[in-house]
């Protein structure tokens, strides 16, 4: 892992990984495939202040509703001690064959926190197993954790997760991107770090970090809208708020992201929030 900010806080985020994963290991025992780290802290740029430890978890088969109610009280302990946790849970039986929407079996983030707890207090957690869930973004996160993310328990993720279509990973960046730049005044770092990895795959085919994406874009956007990307980076790094966004920039990259997008022709979000979606509000 990169160095986050000083040792001390890189010793804390070290020993809650390690501790989750053997946690997860005591629960799970031998059903237990493996634990997978994606995200900020694999590709470096991790924010002690702002991001999460985003994992993937995998299962020889899908887990009881025992198991679950387990996992979701022991998540409801550790997540953000220090940091905030965001974890799938996927059986080997959802990975192949290849479908998107991906099934997923468990999924928790500090968005799901209060839902959790409802569910753990009046007993409806005895119907989690009575529900058929996908997640569009996990073509997203497997492709991340192919190409960019850590094997901190069990064989290798290229060995264990499907290779994700192309066509499915730019539908999962796109929706997210679209909806970011919805929301572009309510968190304008996301949206325009996300924005700019967006475009660099789109260009470039390379899956790179929000970090990662503002570099790229640093030399390659109009040059009035590079002063913005700058700004996006320092707060990106920053424990405190380091100034406002001017509003008439923010739109003016917006539409910029936005006929960017379009003029690549890479089609819209080729489903809807059906019954067999569940749709997850993504951490900002």
């Amino acid at each position: 892992m990169r160095t986050i900010s000083d040792r001390a806080t890189e010793a804390l985020i070290q020993a809650q990984v390690e501790r989750y994963v053997a946690d997860v290991r005591a629960i799970l025992g031998a059903e237990l495939v493996g634990v997978y780290l994606h995200g900020s802290l694999a590709m470096g740029g991790f924010n002690p202040t702002q991001s999460d430890l985003d994992l993937l978890v995998v299962t020889r088969a899908p887990m009881s509703v025992v198991t679950k109610r387990e996992i979701a009280d022991h998540l409801l302990r550790v997540s953000c001690q220090p940091a905030p946790i965001e974890v799938s849970f996927l059986a080997l039986t959802m990975l192949t064959p290849w479908r998107h929407p991906l099934l997923f079996d468990f999924h928790y983030s500090e968005m799901w926190r209060a839902a959790y707890m409802r569910d753990l207090e009046d007993g409806m957690w005895r119907a989690w197993n009575r529900r058929v869930q996908r997640d569009p973004d996990l073509a997203a996160h497997i492709t991340v954790v192919r190409l960019r993310g850590m094997a901190l328990y069990g064989p290798p993720a290229a060995s264990v997760f499907p290779e994700v279509p192309e066509t499915d990973y730019i539908a999962a960046i796109m929706s997210d991107v679209t909806e970011a730049l919805d929301r572009i005044y309510a968190d304008p770092v996301y949206a325009i770090l996300n924005a700019c990895r967006t475009l660099a795959f789109l260009q470039t085919h390379r899956v790179l970090s929000k970090e990662e994406g503002g570099w790229w874009a640093l030399s390659r956007l109009p040059v009035e809208l590079r002063p913005l990307v700058e700004m996006a980076l320092v707060h990106y790094h920053s424990a405190e708020n380091t100034g406002a966004f001017p509003d008439a920039l923010l739109e003016t990259f917006r539409n910029y992201a936005r006929q960017e997008l379009r003029q690549g022709n890479y089609g819209e979000y080729p489903y809807g929030n059906d019954a067999g979606v569940r749709a997850f509000p993504r951490r900002h």
